[in-house]
């Protein structure tokens, strides 16, 4: 590969060759962690050109960091480490990216097989660390100097990717090295890559079959769309699908089939809340795509339907937790709904979903009038401040709440959210990714303990430069207990679930070197995300009361049902 450089010692050349394998099979990007065990990885990957290497001090980070590129890309990404414990901090991220269908290689380097075993310093047992969260892992063997075995340490490597890109989740190769880990010289000349056999992964077709009947007689059909991060196309397809059957798109925040959509029903949780409207508009048959619903009303709606529930998914990441499906379609969303043909359910019966959402929607917007800052009115703002072809990262816990709840309507925006998972850990990480990724104006709305959990996010923003606006809801601690039971059944719900942190958070902005904004209303929120999505870091604080909230949420959510009855 021209621009590249010959490596100079055995260890060299086995990363380079594993690297050039990974890089013919599509990996563009590789995060390394900084360690010893891992330099020939860490510098086989910077010598390519074809790749772009980023750096970032903690695993933790690093995997978070790579998660966010492969989502934004929808392409496998590289992760690296050395060996003992850093390869355990990747595991957080192993999780969500097997959940949420993203192609990580998660490269540990490891101390040859000699040293295993007997106490040598930064040793563990590496082998099947991510357990099933890799859906493929390779121990790999000590380098070995002999033309075969490279060809097959390239052969190996495909495989184990392909496999990774078939399904979609993470794989794992271990890569023991010998001293000496360096390079003899600093002089190389260039490098050529040696021939790899390619994998093609599969590209599955829907059976509709099972699916076909049942939509030709649905009376009352809806297709529910959870949280989806993919950027092929299946948001226009599945409103076409949509229009075609006369069955509402009840569509998540996170789904990618809300936002830029004249059809979409977004306020779901506010409709089913008013019985009557529950009551009447119970569906016969419901086609369900993406991840599981935020809201647990609309799941607990559509488990007591009786419906007939067909789930369609790209690829075995099942989501029925009551086992209400009548099926599994496995294979292209896409060409799946432009399969789909026709239904008996009545044209009125999609408008008068569409009727009763923009009900609701007008009742939100008399209810924004006032201007002040709550956690539902930054939620909308942020998404309505967003221009088209923005990328929103929203955090679990209550912000993806929030924003499925209130912010039923946007320009064109890409929504990204870790909702495999459910964690709060790396959210910031992702969303450096993200925008490292996508090069477009990037918005992360998150939780004040949340930002807490992934602080060396913020030295990575700062060493790559990358832009990011984050709006942070600090309301002290841990917001979302507040409307659990437990909030009033227990002297020591503050100590052990409020947790309050008392932290700072423009100590937060100077670790990122990042400009901060205290905004104190609406108008101010508006003009401080605009600024931040200008360029550069910046922390846009919001100031809120956990006391205060529950009451907030339950009244807005009670006043938009009224408007549906």
């Amino acid at each position: 590969m021209g621009g590249a450089c010959v490596p100079d010692t055995l260890n060299q050349r086995w990363a380079a060759t594993l690297v050039g394998a990974l890089a013919r099979g599509g990996v563009r990007h590789a995060v390394v962690a900084p360690g010893s065990r891992s330099t020939p990885l860490a510098l086989a990957f910077a010598d390519r050109p074809d790749v772009k290497t980023w750096s970032i001090h903690d695993e933790r980070s690093a995997g978070f960091f790579a998660l966010g590129l492969s989502q934004a890309d929808d392409a496998p990404v590289a992760v690296v480490c050395t060996s003992g414990t850093a390869g355990a901090h990747f595991l957080p991220a192993a999780m969500e990216a097997h959940a949420a269908g993203a192609p990580l290689v998660l490269l540990t380097a490891d101390r040859p097989w000699a040293l295993r075993g007997f106490g040598a310093p930064q040793t563990t047992e590496q082998a099947g660390l991510f357990g099933r969260f890799a859906v493929d892992a390779a121990e790999l063997p000590d380098p070995v100097d002999r033309p075969e075995a490279l060809a097959h340490l390239a052969a190996v490597t495909a495989r184990t990717l392909a496999r990774g890109l078939d399904a979609r989740a993470p794989v794992h190769l271990n890569v023991p090295f010998d001293e000496p880990l360096a390079p003899a010289s600093a002089e190389r000349g260039p490098v050529i890559d040696p021939p790899a056999t390619r994998f093609v992964p599969s590209r599955r077709v829907v059976e509709l079959s099972l699916v076909r009947d049942a939509v030709a007689k649905a009376q009352r059909g809806v297709i529910v769309v959870g949280p989806r991060a993919r950027a092929d196309g299946f948001g226009a397809a599945v409103h076409r699908l949509g229009a075609r059957l006369h069955f509402p798109v009840l569509a998540e925040a996170a789904s990618n089939a809300r936002y830029g959509f004249d059809g979409a029903v977004a306020m779901v949780d506010a409709l089913l809340r008013a019985p009557a409207f529950a009551d009447a508009m119970r569906p016969d048959v419901v086609l369900r795509f993406g991840g599981g619903l935020t809201p647990k009303g609309p799941q607990a709606w559509l488990d007591g339907s009786g419906a007939r529930t067909f789930a369609f998914a790209e690829d075995e990441r099942f989501v029925d937790p009551l086992h209400r499906a009548e099926a599994f379609l496995v294979g292209d969303l896409v060409d799946a709904c432009d399969r789909l043909e026709t239904s008996s359910t009545p044209a009125g019966w999609r408008q008068r979903w569409l009727d009763a959402e923009a009900r609701a929607r007008r009742s939100l917007a008399l209810w924004r009038e006032g201007g002040c800052l709550t956690e539902p009115s930054v939620a909308h703002t942020v998404v309505a401040s967003l221009p088209p072809g923005a990328s929103l990262v929203v955090s679990s816990s209550m912000p993806i709440r929030d924003v499925d709840a209130f912010a039923p309507a946007a320009a064109p925006i890409r929504v990204f959210s870790n909702r495999g998972v459910n964690g709060i850990d790396g959210v910031t990480s992702t969303a450096l990714g993200i925008a490292a990724a996508t090069n477009t104006p990037t918005a992360l709305l998150v939780g004040d303990v949340a930002l807490l959990h992934d602080l060396s996010a913020w030295v990575t923003a700062k060493r790559h430069g990358v832009p990011l606006t984050v709006v942070v809801l600090n309301n002290d601690g841990g917001g979302i207990f507040h409307f659990l039971p437990v909030a009033d059944r227990t002297p020591h719900f503050e100590a052990l679930f409020g947790t309050p942190h008392g932290v700072e958070l423009s100590a937060v902005a100077a670790l990122g070197g990042a400009t901060l904004h205290r905004p104190t209303d609406v108008a101010g929120l508006k003009r401080a995300v605009a600024a931040g999505l200008e360029g550069g870091l910046h922390l846009v604080e919001v100031r809120t009361r956990r006391d205060e909230n529950v009451t907030v949420h339950r009244d807005l959510l009670a006043t938009l049902a009224r408007e549906v009855a």
